[in-house]
């Protein structure tokens, strides 16, 4: 299966010490972890990094470039430089609460895996190359905002994760989180998995789960510096370190991250203008810190925090140009707590996703606030007789902060109590099988289902089937926000199913997976500048996806993909009877990706790869508020990128990548602007 199984163009297992998606998830994991890893890394140097953000354009600029100047110039032949890869009796977190390997999961996870994650600068961009994901905006202003559409589901129909903890927002239309907000920075590798996932993460998980799996200290008691900096089109500048460590019983990670641009006109400028649009620059910040403390062999706990920031102008509108600002702010602090003693695995989680975002336009200025409470207890029997049980219960609270003296700040809370069951036989029969109960404080109850079973024929040949339901909860601002709020929503509950089967060599020489899909989403929420929000809508999507690689020689390899999916919305005309339509604004029929990999004996690696976008529709507002309905037409991107590692212990790596490589002229979003021809170049060091 492409991106679950990855080695180097010889067909050999690459070294297995970055199972970073089990690492500190309980003791068990960590002993599986201990048992696979490699050498520590060595290390010369341990800078303490402080920093300040009165004045971000230049305090931090000149930070991060002194920084990494000054550590360059020290004795770097004497590291040791740790490779990235991911080994083909991969490990996944994602869709259980104990981290298995691939075989051993009725459910099909991607993994974007830790080579990728490090030569991508942008997660859009990235998740854009995947099967099944549209990220409108991805190639637009690097400042203007950005939407998933996995399997033509609607942006708030996916759930972002960060180390299986939910990010979500309820101050925003949808409940998503910003995808500005999130870069690269720290984070390992990344999970996919689609369908129906509401039996673990609640709320929101109808399309699918992306899980953000941030990078763990891997087993080095010496720090160790990870140090970037790049230099991009658009008077772009992008810089990042990280530092790891450990003591005798604990173990931690900080990192830090800048990302600063002058960007282009947000919007196209009409063939009618006669002056120039001005530019719209953006600036992000973040930084993390995750402590894992072990007291003793079965005792993990792990807290963390994420803050984020993200400041960016944008324009009136499609082909109009503004002076408009928008402002972005996340604090998000987590715990997780594990103890493993004989079969029983008890754990906690608590996460907060505490977020503020300003608009400043010619209408005045609009202050937007939430906050998103998450606790969960739960247990895990595994007697290691190839069946496991998995029993707990969440608890989510949402409060949409409106500052207003007329009204109540809405809130709302969801108890759910949830059972998994997992079967893994020595024939290679696979099983998934759980229920979830959601109290809503509003809507009331709701239950969600989930079934999974699958067959590993032969070493190379599996199938897997997955049947399930999901829901999304109306979101405060629909339930009682200013605009057309609606106390009587009902959530809208999604089924689906998916079917696939995959045929992987097991010495890594070529992988194709087939995935067959269908999701109805009921009830789905639509809003009417008469009746505000009302559930009258029913969305049935039905797809393929092909995924594939395959070795070519000792050097090459190649990979793609390829989704078709067609949806239908039924919905009410207003006059009693209903309308359908097959018509989604933004969102393609038909995408893919190909990839064309170079990594021979020596220190250099290369690659060319493209996205191809479908023909779609849009729909628009002029300057006059009239509704304007639009053909896009297909598109294909070619992007390039190259690299070399230097030194001794090739802990220097010098990086070059070409976006847009044709300057092909496209359009995401009508009456905005994309880039061209994009130049990025930067140097990543390991100390």
């Amino acid at each position: 299966m492409l991106g679950e199984k990855q080695e180097n163009s010889l067909g050999a297992s690459l070294p297995e010490h970055l199972l970073v998606g089990c690492l500190g998830a309980d003791a068990g994991a960590k002993k599986v972890f201990e048992s696979k890893a490699t050498a520590g890394f060595k290390t010369t140097a341990w800078t303490i990094i402080q920093f300040g953000r009165a004045n971000p354009n230049n305090l931090m600029r000149k930070l991060f470039l002194l920084l990494f100047c000054g550590l360059l110039g020290q004795q770097l032949t004497a590291q040791t430089m740790p490779e990235i890869s991911t080994t083909a009796d991969e490990v996944i977190v994602t869709g259980s609460r104990l981290p298995k390997r691939v075989a051993e999961s009725a459910q099909r996870v991607t993994v974007i895996d830790s080579a990728a994650v490090a030569r991508s600068s942008d997660l859009s961009q990235l998740l854009n190359e995947q099967a099944g994901i549209v990220i409108n905006g991805a190639y637009s202003n690097p400042g203007k905002d950005r939407s998933i559409f996995l399997r033509n589901g609607a942006n708030q129909y996916t759930l972002i994760l960060v180390d299986g903890q939910p990010l979500v927002d309820p101050s925003s239309l949808g409940g998503a989180v910003d995808l500005r907000l999130l870069d690269l920075e720290g984070i390992e590798r990344i999970e996919i998995l689609r369908g129906a996932r509401s039996l673990l993460y609640g709320s929101d998980a109808v399309a699918g789960v992306i899980n953000l799996i941030t990078k763990k200290n891997t087993g080095t008691k010496s720090p160790t510096l990870h140090l970037r900096a790049a230099g991009q089109s658009y008077n772009t500048l992008e810089t990042g370190a990280t530092v790891s460590g450990g003591l005798e019983k604990l173990d931690y990670r900080a990192s830090i991250s800048y990302f600063d641009t002058d960007g282009i006109s947000e919007a196209e400028e009409p063939a009618s203008q006669t002056g120039e649009f001005g530019k719209d620059g953006a600036t992000r910040f973040g930084a993390g810190l995750s402590l894992n403390y072990r007291p003793n062999e079965n005792l993990s706990i792990r807290p963390a925090l994420r803050v984020a920031s993200f400041d960016g102008d944008y324009d009136d509108g499609s082909f109009q140009d503004g002076s408009n600002t928008y402002t972005n702010e996340l604090i998000n602090p987590s715990l997780a707590v594990d103890y493993t003693k004989d079969k029983w695995t008890y754990a906690g989680r608590y996460n907060l996703a505490a977020s503020e975002r300003i608009f400043t336009s010619a209408f005045g200025e609009f202050v937007g606030k939430g906050q998103a409470h998450q606790g969960e207890l739960f247990a895990v029997l595994d007697p290691n007789n190839g069946g496991s049980l998995t029993f707990g219960a969440q608890l989510r609270n949402e409060i949409l902060i409106l500052d207003s003296p007329d009204m109540d700040d809405p809130t709302a809370t969801t108890i759910s109590p949830y059972a998994q069951y997992s079967l893994v036989t020595k024939g290679g029969f696979l099983l998934d099988a759980g229920a979830r109960f959601n109290n809503h404080s509003e809507f009331g109850g709701q239950l969600n289902w989930s079934l999974g079973a699958g067959m590993q024929t032969t070493d190379s040949w599996s199938t897997r089937l997955n049947v399930g339901s999901a829901f999304l909860s109306p979101t405060l601002d629909q339930l009682a926000g200013p605009f057309g709020a609606n106390p009587d929503l009902k959530p809208q509950v999604s089924t689906s199913a998916e079917l696939s089967t995959q045929l992987v060599d097991p010495a890594g020489k070529y992988s194709i997976a087939i995935t067959g899909f269908q999701r109805n989403i009921k009830d789905v929420v639509t809003f009417d500048f008469a009746a505000g929000y009302q559930n009258q809508g029913e969305l049935l999507d039905t797809g393929v996806e092909v995924e594939g690689a395959v070795a070519i020689g000792k050097a090459f390899r190649l990979d793609g993909n390829l989704t078709y999916v067609q949806g239908k919305l039924t919905s009410s005309d207003g006059n009693g009877g209903t309308v359908e339509s097959k018509d989604f604004p933004r969102r393609p029929q038909t995408s893919g990706a190909l990839g064309l990999t170079f990594q021979p004996r020596s220190p250099f690696m290369a690659r060319i790869s493209s996205v191809f976008i479908g023909a779609r529709p849009d729909v628009f507002f002029d300057a006059n508020f009239t509704q304007m309905n639009v053909d896009l037409d297909a598109y294909t991107l070619v992007n390039a990128y190259a690299e070399y590692k230097f030194l001794k212990q090739r802990n220097l790596t010098a990086f070059a990548e070409l976006r847009n490589l044709t300057d092909a002229n496209f359009v995401e979003v009508t009456g905005f602007s994309t880039q061209g021809t994009t130049i990025r170049v930067g140097v990543k060091v390991v100390l």
